[in-house]
């Protein structure tokens, strides 16, 4: 484990009551699941920095990137104001296949190492079977996209390694401040049948109440395998609950193209499975499935051609499934290309006639789709399938129009298609983004990629993409099916990095200088609280982030950076006369020092360490 801060522990809590968290002109946003809420929509409705008239090639582009140890396969998540060392700051999580989980700063580019980076042990790789194609290249150590508890003190992450000749999954439950495995974690995973090398831990882990739940695919169809979903007390990390898909069978995989299932107000269950045994009541390939939150199973929907998908390997499942807000309705397809609307009322069983509507959408494979209310075009559907244009369907009522009202006009050369996201101010100011392969075929090899960013009120329209100006925006190879992460005014994308195995990358990108830096804070204060010295300010309008540095005699340090809230608390240091000041950042630069505040410190406890 590796560590750019202090312990958040290190600085007693009572110390932080010396100053409140400021009211601030917009909430900052957490991505704390895939594809942004349990409905996976895939969409955030509270961005108020990004929008149609400031994305473009002049004032969009790379803000900076930071090298990981492998490839990057799910997608980043974003705490704000987490509490590390004697400061807060927002956060981004990023994992790899080689086992590592790193926690990075979220908007300060000068800030090159993590706050903390952890490793699980030596990864599976994809030569520890004869899995017979190359759908993963190398190591496949964490696979699936973590999840991060609503109290925002728990990221849970699971990890395959390699001991002895011997492979584990374990589900870790880690303080997000620190990276450290919190009491009862990890735990390891077993279930009946369940063999650790060949069920993939492909879709997102996802939570619902007071349980942890982590679905299960294959690697290339290797066979034995299941379609499990599997739930853990969130605290204990006890097992509470198993579902096989197929017991007795085969298959019948929750893959989703790494897609987490969705979850209703109720906390019932919603995923689709793909190819394997099917009998109707127990074993449920190429199905829409509805469990309630102790994994009782409550419906189940079958495609009339359920022999004929599998016979094909046209799995149900690769575009997972998608709730409808305020309305009783999920959405999802599969490698067919065609989308089943069903009612979550009543799934109605087996055959197509039980479906509210399907129709082809796309070409060949879909595996991402985006929902958002638009002001202006209503209730729309977003997809880019495999070899096909991107293409936005609208909702009428309880129906989907099935004429396009939107379309693209170039069409994508291979699989697996894109991966999106979608970026708004409620109803308004729309961005529909879209990460996918650059050229060529993405299934068996690593691709170089490009992000796209539409007008989501008019896709024909492209406000940017990161290969207009390569030089500055170019994030490398496309990470495979992991849609890009937007929330307040950056975007974090995930990428394989240069090489076809053993590289990755995370990139951000924002808002480029186009003005003044923000004013020098005002209002500096130090103090000292027993053997802790408090330094406190006015917020900076326009100020994104604060620096504070501090001065003993000729020796100036910089103590913390990337803060996000205007305070901050270090032990006491050097016995004399300290000298603080304070910086504020934004997009446009650095502000001007502050004026110098004084302490003088009577007592030291402890070292300094860099915070």
């Amino acid at each position: 484990m590796t560590f750019r801060k202090l312990s958040r522990r290190i600085v007693p809590n009572v110390l932080f009551s010396a100053f409140l968290l400021p009211a601030v002109a917009f909430a900052q946003v957490d991505v704390l699941t895939q594809h942004n809420d349990s409905a996976r929509t895939g969409a955030n409705l509270s961005e108020r920095v990004l929008t149609p008239a400031n994305v473009n090639k002049q004032h969009f582009g790379m803000l900076f990137k930071r090298v990981v140890d492998d490839q990057l396969y799910t997608q980043p998540l974003l705490l704000t104001k987490v509490r590390i060392g004697g400061g807060w700051h927002d956060v981004v999580y990023v994992t790899t296949v080689n086992n590592s989980v790193y926690a990075f700063d979220a908007h300060d580019a000068t800030a090159l190492a993590p706050f903390w980076h952890v490793n699980f042990g030596t990864p599976a790789n994809l030569h520890d079977a004869d899995f017979g194609c190359l759908d993963i290249n190398g190591n496949m150590g964490i696979i699936g996209t973590p999840v991060i508890n609503a109290e925002k003190n728990t990221l849970y992450v699971v990890s395959l390694t390699k001991a002895n000749g011997k492979f584990e999954q374990r589900l870790h439950a880690l303080d997000p401040a620190t990276g450290a495995d919190l009491p009862n974690s990890p735990t390891v995973i077993e279930a009946p049948g369940f063999d650790p090398l060949l069920q993939n831990q492909r879709p997102a882990l996802f939570l619902a109440g007071r349980d942890i739940y982590i679905g299960y695919a294959s690697h290339c169809d290797k066979e034995p395998y299941h379609g499990y979903l599997l739930g853990y007390d969130a605290t204990s990390l006890a097992q509470v609950g198993v579902f096989n898909t197929s017991p007795g069978g085969d298959g019948a995989s929750i893959w989703q193209s790494g897609q987490a299932p969705a979850v209703d107000d109720k906390g019932n269950i919603y995923f689709v499975t793909g190819n394997g045994s099917w009998n109707g009541t127990t074993q449920f390939s190429e199905s829409f499935m509805k469990l309630d939150a102790h994994m009782n199973l409550l419906d189940w929907f079958t495609s009339t051609n359920h022999f004929d998908l599998d016979k094909h390997d046209l799995d149900l499942d690769s575009a997972g499934a998608t709730l409808i807000p305020a309305k009783h309705l999920v959405v999802g397809g599969g490698k067919e290309g065609v989308l089943y609307l069903l009612n979550t009322d009543s799934f109605g069983h087996l055959g197509d006639e039980n479906a509210v509507q399907h129709f082809q959408v796309t070409r060949s494979h879909m595996h991402s789709v985006v929902y958002w209310k638009s002001a202006k075009r209503g209730y729309l559907l977003y997809l880019w399938g495999q070899r096909d244009q991107a293409r936005v369907y609208r909702l009428e009522g309880d129906k989907i129009d099935e004429t396009p009202v939107m379309i693209r006009p170039e069409i994508n050369q291979g699989h697996p298609g894109a991966m999106l996201s979608l970026s708004a101010n409620g109803d308004k100011d729309g961005i529909l983004w879209a990460a996918i392969h650059a050229s060529g075929d993405s299934w068996h090899e690593s691709r170089p990629g490009v992000l796209h960013a539409y007008d989501a009120d008019n896709i024909s329209h492209e406000l940017w993409n990161s290969l207009q100006n390569p030089e500055r925006d170019d994030c490398n190879n496309y990470s495979k099916m992991a849609p890009p992460t937007v929330a307040n005014g950056k975007v974090y994308l995930a990428s394989f990095g240069k090489e076809n195995i053993g590289t990755g990358q995370l990139c951000v990108y924002g808002l480029l200088p186009s003005g003044s830096p923000p004013d020098a804070p005002v209002n500096v204060h130090a103090s000292i609280n027993g053997r802790y010295v408090s330094v406190t300010w006015t917020p900076a309008p326009g100020a994104e982030t604060y620096t504070v540095v501090s001065t003993q005699g000729l020796n100036s340090q910089t103590v913390a950076s990337g803060l996000t809230v205007p305070g901050f608390i270090e032990p006491a240091a050097i016995k004399g006369m300290t000298e603080y000041t304070v910086t504020a950042s934004n997009a446009n630069g650095q502000s001007a020092p502050s004026e110098p505040v004084r302490v003088a410190i009577k007592q030291v406890p402890t070292p300094r360490i860099m915070h």
